[in-house]
């Protein structure tokens, strides 16, 4: 008698209605996710330009890799929190915390950068559509993605100590699957 065994991409696979529900497959399904979007080039978002033939402009928006990081282990911490222990909770609020304090450190620089502009320098930004708002860094500017270069490295961080937690849980065990 011959087995037929049915080989499926992991990606596509869905469970029946009676399997419960694995903590431990989803967190392992979010940290390759982390994993995908931390290997690769870390690059702002922009729009790639395209023609055809007829002349017709076609344009996409190629997200921020950054950004989807980020997202990516804040997503992490998230699911992870229910398991957090205090070492884990320690590394989160001082990464939060420097995080804290860098963002302020770049908004005084911003600010003082503004005041130090010569009216007609002012009123070249204000033509590029670069404008000082209280509180808040433009993204046009140096200070905004300085900032976003110190997230990343706050994220990866957290997301190391994220797959030390993981192993002190000894949560992965392992399993057997046939292909």
């Amino acid at each position: 008698m011959e087995n037929d065994v049915e080989v499926i991409d992991v990606d596509d696979y869905k469970g029946s209605k009676d399997q419960k529900f694995s903590h431990q497959a989803l967190v392992m399904n979010i940290l390759n996710k982390c994993a995908d979007a931390g290997g690769k080039e870390m690059r702002s978002g922009y729009f790639n330009t395209k023609f055809d033939k007829f002349g017709n402009e076609s344009r996409t928006y190629i997200p921020d890799s950054r950004k989807e990081f980020i997202e990516r282990v804040k997503t992490a911490i998230n699911f992870m929190q229910r398991d957090f222990d205090d070492k884990m909770i320690k590394v989160v609020k001082e990464a939060t915390e420097k995080m804290k304090k860098e963002y302020k450190r770049l908004l005084e620089l911003e600010k003082k950068d503004w005041e130090s502009l010569s009216s007609r320098l002012i009123q070249d930004r204000w033509r590029n559509n670069i404008h000082y708002q209280e509180e808040t860094l433009n993204v046009n500017l140096s200070y905004f993605h300085e900032y976003l270069e110190f997230e990343v490295k706050c994220h990866r961080e957290i997301l190391s100590e994220l797959l030390a937690l993981v192993k002190r849980l000894d949560d992965y065990q392992t399993e057997d699957y046939e292909a």
